[in-house]
């Protein structure tokens, strides 16, 4: 019995901790990450300070598994779905096409852009943003080296250099899409990235394709 207590216990834990983290992005999401607060937080998840603090003590800990969450979810569904695809330009294509935002309603995009906030007053955030960076380089440097050895690729500099390039642009032009430049969209913004990996990979005839 007390075993099972203690199962229970820990599973009304972590639902509690979801829930939370799951309150917090909503938060950040509305506000921004600079204007987060506790009560905010709480109020979100209809609980009182003091019991969000039960369970966080360190605020920064819950922003960190909002981070942390948000990260692997759209990291592991863009490596999925670039995997699912047999034929080289594929992949590229659909890397492209997720990792762009599809505006400033995008929810998943602005926490993400809204995470580097911290970086600037948190080791912990910048190893965390530093490791989301080359989860993202490793992506795109896998498609690059897929396509190479497939034949259907022609690179003149290593695939990581151009996998870091593509990581500099995508998150330069995604964040214009994000803050709604009106002269730079979803559709121009993929269009860009494209145009420029085609040409990189000694694709760009196909860029209509």
């Amino acid at each position: 019995m007390l075993e099972y207590d203690s199962i229970m216990r820990r599973k009304d834990q972590r639902a509690r901790r979801e829930q939370l983290v799951e309150a917090a992005r909503a938060v950040m999401a509305d506000r921004g990450a600079v204007a987060i607060r506790v009560k905010d937080v709480a109020d979100r998840a209809g609980v009182s300070a003091s019991s969000l603090l039960y369970y966080y003590p360190d605020f920064e800990e819950l922003l960190f598994a909002v981070a942390r969450d948000a990260i692997d979810r759209y990291t592991e569904e863009r490596a999925a779905a670039v995997r699912r695809e047999p034929d080289p330009l594929g992949r590229l294509r659909t890397a492209i096409r997720l990792g762009v935002p599809t505006g400033p309603d995008d929810e998943q995009s602005r926490i993400l852009y809204e995470l580097d906030a911290f970086t600037g007053t948190s080791a912990g955030f910048a190893v965390l943003s530093t490791g989301f960076f080359d989860r993202q380089v490793s992506l795109y440097e896998s498609i690059f080296e897929y396509g190479r050895v497939a034949g259907a690729f022609r690179l003149e500099c290593p695939p990581v250099d151009l996998a870091r390039q593509m990581i500099g642009l995508e998150d330069g032009l995604g964040l214009q899409v994000v803050i709604g430049h009106p002269l730079l969209d979803s559709a121009e913004a993929e269009r860009l990235l494209l145009a420029f990996a085609l040409r990189a990979v000694g694709a760009g005839d196909t860029v209509g394709a």
